[in-house]
């Protein structure tokens, strides 16, 4: 008689979901996220406003480290207009190798999200350039917006006078 052991199969645990790691901050009254394989730097805004005014108001550039960067600000971007909201932070980050600042109202956390609840952001949804925001993941019972080194190529074009 064979060993009761052999003959009953162990049940398979199930693969740990996967994550990737974001840094939750708030832009335009939105909570959204930034891949941190792209973030390199976060840093206080300067006290002046990015841009002036024209076309594209969310369009400026701010001094960094004797230079200047160009940057998009997210809290005009995602509000699509000029608010009064204060722009506290600047998300410096990399892609395409190009630096690009991103004006935003406040830093939360760095956040584990798990792939298993982004959603695929349709073009159609947002009033912001198609592509910007790569998905939509869902954490404490609210949507979280990310924005991934791939999804940043509309905003360095567009800072850039590509487009």
């Amino acid at each position: 008689m064979p060993f009761p052991s052999k003959a009953v199969r162990r049940a398979e645990a199930p693969a740990p979901a996967k994550t990737r790691r974001y840094l939750l901050f708030e832009a335009g009254g939105f909570r959204c996220g930034l891949d941190v394989r792209v973030l390199r730097e976060v840093t206080d805004a300067p006290g002046t406003p990015p841009a002036a005014s024209g076309p594209r108001p969310f369009l400026g550039s701010i001094p960094v480290q004797g230079g200047t960067l160009p940057t998009v600000d997210l809290v005009a971007l995602f509000e699509g207009a000029e608010t009064g909201r204060a722009v506290r932070r600047v998300l410096i980050v990399e892609a395409e190798g190009r630096k690009l600042g991103l004006l935003v109202e406040r830093t939360l956390e760095i956040a584990d999200l798990s792939e298993a609840s982004f959603r695929a952001m349709p073009a159609m949804a947002s009033r912001l350039m198609p592509g910007t925001v790569r998905a939509v993941a869902w954490q404490e019972g609210g949507p979280v917006f990310l924005l991934e080194g791939e999804s940043l190529g509309p905003l360095l074009q567009t800072a850039a006078g590509d487009l």
